[in-house]
């Protein structure tokens, strides 16, 4: 019985760690693109103890980062983060490269972007996840808890009683390659269960799939060949008449309106710089000035041009066709 014990924990333990594995690269890679810094997280231990053994005094100053999983998995996740660490993120994101100030203070604007910048991170972790487990998975809003400011111990962030089990996971958190830090990540006790049921069904589907597929198929071969023969024959005909098979009769979506725009350029410019925009600003483009503009009709690009004046309005002369066949074969209009 022990052994059959220890052998369905060892199980449990494996399939949360795969979970966690996709957070943490989801998460990783989310807070890269924000900053454009090259942020790395990887798993290091993982163990199960009461919330009130949790040790984390070598992350002290701590910020607790708190998201509650909704939808079909429940529970609530904090993520322990040094204070120094999170003044590094604001640092990539407004452009600073300097050190983190031991005197800086987490105003209400820092707090605010700090939040932002964890609400982006825990949205894409999510999302990874969701897609995962093949299922539905939404995340509360960040709130963000100053150790050194509230006193409040991790069990009252967490809503959780003291001697509540909570799963801990141990991050190394590599920044740009050079600064290498930790922080630690506890999930409940409902969280778990949830996330167990959910990649318990996952793994029933899949099997289910595999005995799908190695299951033998009867075809019926002269019902095949009726129905071969007859896609010939309707694409001969369509070809005859000189027009091209999508799928559907044409004539039913022509006068379906679609959302055509020109793009002259775009740029990409940090937080800071952004702020500092006012009247008379002038923000420069990834595109030479005698370059064409691309002409985007449904999110596809099907033309490039050039900008011309008509009457008191701007235009397009078109100079380029790039593929109109986008707009029915990747537009979703069949």
């Amino acid at each position: 019985m022990e052994n059959e014990q220890n052998s369905q924990q060892m199980a449990k333990g494996q399939m949360l760690r795969e979970i966690i594995d996709v957070y943490a690269g989801a998460a990783g890679e989310t807070i890269t693109s924000i900053l454009k810094t090259k942020i790395e997280f990887s798993v290091q231990e993982v163990g199960e103890m009461p919330v009130s053994d949790v040790e984390y005094s070598i992350l002290e100053p701590a910020i607790f980062v708190k998201h509650c999983l909704t939808s079909n998995v429940a529970g609530t996740i904090v993520l322990i983060l040094r204070q120094r660490d999170m003044q590094l993120f604001l640092n990539e994101l407004m452009g600073i490269d300097d050190l983190p100030d031991p005197d800086f203070v987490f105003d209400e604007v820092a707090v605010n972007a700090a939040n932002e910048i964890m609400n982006q991170m825990t949205a894409g972790a999510g999302k990874a996840m969701a897609d995962y487990l093949e299922d539905s998975l939404e995340m509360s809003t960040c709130q963000l808890t100053l150790s050194d400011e509230t006193g409040e111990s991790l069990a009252n962030v967490m809503g959780e009683g003291a001697q509540t089990k909570v799963m801990t996971v141990r991050y190394k958190m590599l920044i740009n390659d050079m600064v290498e830090s930790e922080c630690l990540q506890c999930i409940s006790d409902t969280a778990m269960d949830s996330l167990e049921q959910e990649l318990k069904a996952r793994a029933q589907k899949e099997a289910e799939q595999v005995m799908a597929e190695g299951s033998p198929k009867i075809l019926d071969v002269q019902e095949g060949h009726s129905r071969e023969d007859a896609r010939v024959t309707t694409t001969g005909q369509a070809a005859a008449a000189g027009q091209t098979v999508y799928g559907g009769n044409l004539d039913l979506i022509m006068d379906v309106p679609l959302n055509v725009s020109v793009l002259v350029g775009s740029t990409k410019r940090r937080l800071r710089d952004v702020l500092n925009l006012n009247n008379g600003s002038v923000v420069e483009l990834d595109k030479q000035a005698d370059a064409p503009v691309d002409i985007i009709v449904n999110g596809q690009l099907i033309a490039r041009g050039e900008v011309v004046v008509i009457d008191d309005n701007f235009g397009v002369k078109i100079t380029e066709i790039v593929n109109t066949k986008n707009i029915i074969g990747n537009g979703g209009l069949i």
